[in-house]
């Protein structure tokens, strides 16, 4: 299926679905809604055919969707912590304060889903939630702080606190449906920032944190850019980190075919599908990991002079629930682009078998942190959920694809690859 769609307007998303493709359960703005949904649960058809692994949390509730959750429920005394540590003893009694209410009725307009929660009760999450989210990503400690509390409840104690040292925090703050609105932890901040702390220096530590998150992946973006960039929640601001630096470049594919008119008919048209990495090394393609001297994104995948460049990919046991749930955000969300989705296209095709996992293992691109034989079946659940339009003007590798399928065709090309590997034998 292919999702066509506009931003945070008025607009419907277009939902075009080919006879070939089985039908899905989409992601659909209602007839009179005027601002995109930004956190949404992600459908059910999807979690019975993936499983939860990738989008259920472990250990901690964030936001609505989960709330009240019976094995979530050890965090809530940690969230409590927090709040006394940034709001103090008067954050019991803050859901009255018109702060509050603004900050609860804004926030109900970013869920895909009707929140039933009584407003004050809404207002506690967000406020627990976001103190929580603050603590630990910041380590902040607000003007109106507790000083006399028990050992047990301090800050001091909160940063070694062991819940907050656990991977799985890192796993549960990046699931599309364990958000809250980055603007809730900004309102927080206002109101409990000392001197001197800006929303730029908020935005820049949890940026911090979140490229820690990331260190594995190379990344295009600064952090200092951060503070003038606009994002809705922690995974939106892990998106802008991935995104590639490049932009998609119109391919010229008449003057390809023109040099290449030899090679294959004038009626050649690009397909849609890209090849295996060891068909494209047989046909004389080679594979180099990007320079990291450059900044780049991992998403950043040049061809030129039939080398194909690939920034370096760490797999480890986290790289499938960030990138199906980057994926997700970005088909609920297109506004945001398709970058995700077509790169895990691009990538599972081109690593379909053993064969060509261990071509790009052995050139340096892939790391594997764990299993090698988990790989393929890695990349094939994503595959499953990846869904962007090979055609669109955004599909940032679009002209890539013209490029290196032009190569691959070219019989010259073949011929000489072929040539140099059996006759130097």
């Amino acid at each position: 299926m292919m999702i066509e769609g506009g931003c945070c307007n008025s607009q419907l998303l277009k939902i075009v679905i080919h006879e070939s493709e089985p039908r899905e359960e989409s992601f659909r703005i209602k007839d009179g809604e005027t601002n995109l949904s930004r956190i949404f649960k992600v459908p059910d058809q999807i979690i019975r055919e993936v499983g939860l692994l990738s989008f259920q949390p472990k250990i901690l509730s964030i936001g609505p969707y989960h709330h009240g959750s019976s094995h979530l429920s050890g965090m809530e005394m940690v969230k409590l912590i927090c709040q006394r540590s940034i709001l103090g003893l008067i954050s019991e009694n803050y859901y009255d304060r018109d702060e509050i209410k603004g900050i609860e009725k804004k926030a109900r307009s970013f869920y895909g889903e009707n929140i039933t929660m009584e407003p004050n009760k809404f207002a506690e999450m967000l406020l627990l939630d976001g103190c929580f989210i603050l603590a630990a990503l910041t380590g902040m400690k607000g003007k109106e702080a507790v000083e006399n509390v028990s050992s047990e409840t301090s800050l001091g104690d909160l940063k070694q606190h062991e819940a907050l040292n656990r991977h799985d925090i890192v796993h549960d703050l990046l699931l599309e449906e364990n958000q809250i609105p980055f603007f809730v932890l900004e309102e927080i901040h206002k109101l409990a920032a000392g001197k001197g702390e800006t929303t730029e220096s908020l935005k820049e530590k949890i940026a911090t944190y979140v490229k820690g998150v990331l260190r594995y992946y190379p990344t295009a973006i600064e952090i200092s850019e951060i503070r003038w960039k606009d994002f809705h929640h922690l995974l939106h601001l892990c998106h802008i980190f991935f995104r590639p630096s490049q932009k998609p470049v119109k391919h010229n594919h008449n003057q390809a075919m023109i040099q290449c008119s030899d090679c294959f008919p004038r009626s050649h048209h690009m397909t849609n599908q890209w090849r295996r990495a060891v068909h494209y090394h047989k046909a004389g393609v080679k594979f180099k990991v990007k320079e990291s001297r450059t900044p780049h994104s991992l998403l950043d995948v040049t061809f030129s002079n039939g080398i194909m460049r690939i920034p370096h990919l760490s797999i480890d046991a986290k790289t499938e629930s960030i990138f199906s749930n980057l994926i997700m955000f970005e088909r609920g969300c297109p506004h945001v682009g398709k970058y995700i989705n077509a790169y895990v296209t691009f990538m599972s095709q081109l690593l379909s078998d053993a064969d060509d996992v261990e071509l790009l293992v052995r050139r340096g691109i892939i790391e594997i942190l764990g299993r090698e034989e988990e790989i393929l079946n890695v990349f094939s659940r994503l595959n499953g959920l990846a869904v962007f339009d090979p055609h669109g003007e955004d599909y940032y590798l679009k002209s890539m694809l013209q490029s290196i399928e032009d190569y691959y065709r070219c019989r010259r090309n073949r011929w000489m690859a072929w040539s140099k590997h059996y006759l130097v034998l």
